[in-house]
């Protein structure tokens, strides 16, 4: 019977990168079919994403129907239905694991572990650790198909021409497309606001004092009120509002993000692989140190390279 491996895919472009990362890599390393699963989590009505890596020339299988992973969804109700579910039995699991303190930190793919022929895998595996070994491939796998068409973009040019800064900011972190939305998840949304506007200016800052003449272009999901925020500074928007498929628009400003020459990143997966992604070696980057982001309440102490620089 073929070995296989199966990464469940979810939530929004960013996230699914790096669970298709993780998986790419883990079936390398075990010598197994990859698989990915991007149908069963945006099956759900409360779904507010859509599944975004068709932008991109991407190898693997997509899993039949009786490998459904909907069976399996949900972190409590599987360990408990394992002993019981025949389901369950026949398969094995690589689950992230968090620690009590909503912790959550690179745990290395056992190579001598027994695994039976479906290998399932399902978490966010936000760190470079599972998969850096096979960056090269993941440059040209996350090469976007439209790459010629997004290079006559009008920000294009002067991204790659220009000494480049890439500034990214998430309005509405906590609020963005939920239907039941809380005072709480209002105010941890202007939280985490004012955290990125103050460590952007932080960057702003020190990119000012590092290199010569940096121009700084700024990415957001909702670029209200920022001229007024950033009013003093000489802040170039990247708004491609005008264009109306959400897929093509992420694909397209992540490619042009991946274009600037030096980075300040934010805690957001979008920000982190239109960093990674890039090609310039002679780059800096500048990322929030550990307790800047209070509003956040999962660490990952993994997430972020060794060689990008805490302010």
């Amino acid at each position: 019977m073929e070995e296989k491996l199966i990464i469940r895919l979810s939530n929004n472009l960013g996230n699914q990168m790096f669970m298709f990362a993780a998986g790419y890599a883990t079936s390398k390393l075990l010598k197994r079919k990859f698989y990915f699963d991007n149908l069963s989590s945006y099956k759900s009505r409360k779904n507010i994403y859509t599944y975004a890596l068709d932008g991109f020339e991407i190898p693997g299988n997509i899993f039949s129907s009786r490998d459904n992973f909907t069976n399996i969804s949900g972190y409590l109700r599987r360990k408990i239905k394992k002993k019981i579910d025949p389901f369950l039995k026949k398969k094995s699991f690589i689950l992230e694991k968090y620690h009590r303190n909503k912790e959550t930190e690179f745990n290395a793919i056992s190579t001598n572990q027994s695994y039976k022929d479906t290998l399932y895998m399902e978490g966010y595996f936000e760190s470079e650790k599972y998969f850096l070994k096979y960056k090269r491939d993941l440059l040209n796998i996350f090469t976007p198909k439209k790459k010629l068409q997004f290079q006559k973009n009008k920000y294009f040019d002067e991204i790659v021409d220009n000494e480049s800064v890439s500034l990214c900011l998430r309005q509405d972190r906590f609020t963005e497309k939920f239907r039941s939305i809380s005072d709480l998840d209002r105010d941890k949304s202007k939280v985490f606001l004012n955290e990125q506007v103050s460590f952007i200016f932080d960057a702003i800052e020190y990119f000012k004092n590092k290199l010569k003449s940096p121009s700084f272009y700024l990415w957001s999901n909702d670029f209200k009120n920022l001229k007024n925020i950033f009013k003093d500074e000489n802040i170039k928007f990247v708004d491609n509002s005008n264009i109306f498929n959400e897929v093509e628009k992420m694909h397209l400003d992540l490619y042009l993000m991946t274009k600037c020459k030096h980075y300040a990143v934010i805690p957001s997966a979008f920000n982190w692989w239109g960093t990674w992604l890039s090609k310039n070696d002679d780059k800096i980057v500048v990322r929030p140190r550990s307790n800047y982001f209070k509003s956040l309440s999962v660490k990952n102490k993994d997430y972020w390279p060794e060689d990008w620089i805490s302010l």
